[in-house]
């Protein structure tokens, strides 16, 4: 510690959690006020007046993205032979999604990732192996389907900049799949290998071995991930599609549900370029810089007023009702691990020998 520095204390830890509570509430403000400039109090009144049977939809589409997120991580879990019932990869899903939506850039959701699974019985290993798996599943989808979606609306009487922000995005997936894939072996070459710039560096060259071991670790759980066979894989991965295809499907269905025929396909590209680069914005959940470009993309072929309302009811089902979820699994999570923890007054009633066991 420097000269006339103080000690981290409960009081900075509580301004540090108020200013990230103000930074989630100012991201989520910001989400919300962009469909309520568009369309004004008729928005809010039309999403009070918005059929059940319509939300009933939506909800079906986000329940089913849940569960397929959970199946899929139940299967990865159980792979690696960790304990992996339903409702616990369903909760640790939840919790991961609340992560990634309240922090900046997403980061804390990887955190989350190897938290939770960590807690559920893996390895350390296992557990950033079974995080890195869930994030490349993703990139993987993108990668083959944005493609797929903007060759769909090449064809189509669309507008010439759709047609190329959707190729354009499809691109934008294949250039980091592919750069991921290059990239990889070189990295962990890079912190193995005895010459590299790393190694000069006191604190690397501390915790070098450490490093060593938890990078074999990382690749022999991640061979036996990939060992799974064409069947455990292609499971996994149309898994994925259904989450992706469900959750980007909600505005799709907001928008037919309020008349207006959207391509799929569109909605689908719309959505996986606006809201991975609103995370570049810094903001929890982008800020509402992926309302502001869906709404510039959309507002030649959809009203705004139904526009907004489509927003909001998009809002509702991907990121309120996700952040209730997670929310909710998260103290069930702590409510689990509080009940499995041992009495300490049962364990001082016990003999030192039972104890030491």
């Amino acid at each position: 510690m420097t000269p006339g520095a103080r000690p981290f204390g409960m009081d900075d830890r509580f301004r540090l959690r108020r200013a990230g509570a103000a930074l989630v509430l100012a991201a989520l403000v910001a989400s919300a006020g962009v469909p309520l400039l568009l369309g004004g109090r008729a928005a809010f009144s039309a999403i009070l007046h918005f059929p059940a049977h319509g939300y009933a939809a939506l909800c079906m589409a986000i329940v089913a993205s849940w569960l397929a997120r959970a199946l899929k991580l139940r299967l990865l879990m159980r792979r690696l032979d960790a304990p992996a019932g339903f409702m616990r990869a369903l909760a640790i899903s939840l919790a991961m999604d609340f992560a990634f939506m309240v922090t900046p850039g997403g980061i804390g959701g990887y955190a989350a990732g190897v938290y939770y699974l960590r807690r559920a019985g893996t390895s350390l290993e296992g557990a950033a192996a079974l995080t890195a798996a869930d994030q490349g599943l993703d990139l993987l989808f993108f990668a083959l389907a944005l493609p797929l979606a903007g060759l769909t609306l090449y064809g189509t009487g669309l507008p010439q900049a759709w047609k190329m922000l959707a190729l354009g995005t499809a691109a934008l997936a294949g250039v980091l799949a592919v750069a991921a894939l290059c990239t990889r072996r070189r990295w962990t070459s890079w912190l193995s290998a005895t010459d590299a710039p790393g190694a000069r560096w006191p604190f690397l060259q501390r915790h070098r071995q450490s490093l060593t071991g938890f990078l074999a670790g990382l690749r022999a759980q991640a061979r036996l991930l990939a060992a799974g066979g064409p069947l455990f894989l292609g499971r996994v991965f149309a898994l994925t599609a259904l989450q992706w295809l469900t959750r980007y499907g909600v505005l799709w269905l907001a928008l037919a549900l309020l008349g207006h025929r959207v391509p799929f396909a569109l909605t689908l590209s719309l959505q996986a370029l606006l809201l991975h680069a609103a995370q570049w914005t810094g903001m929890p959940s982008g800020g509402g810089g992926a309302e502001l470009g869906l709404s510039a993309a959309l507002a030649s072929r959809v009203p705004l007023a139904d526009l907004a309302t489509a927003l909001l009811l998009w809002h509702i089902a991907t990121l309120y009702a996700g952040l209730a979820a997670g929310a909710i699994a998260i103290a069930w999570l702590a409510r689990r691990q509080e009940r499995q923890r041992p009495d300490p007054s049962a364990l001082a009633a016990l003999p030192a020998g039972e104890c030491a066991r």
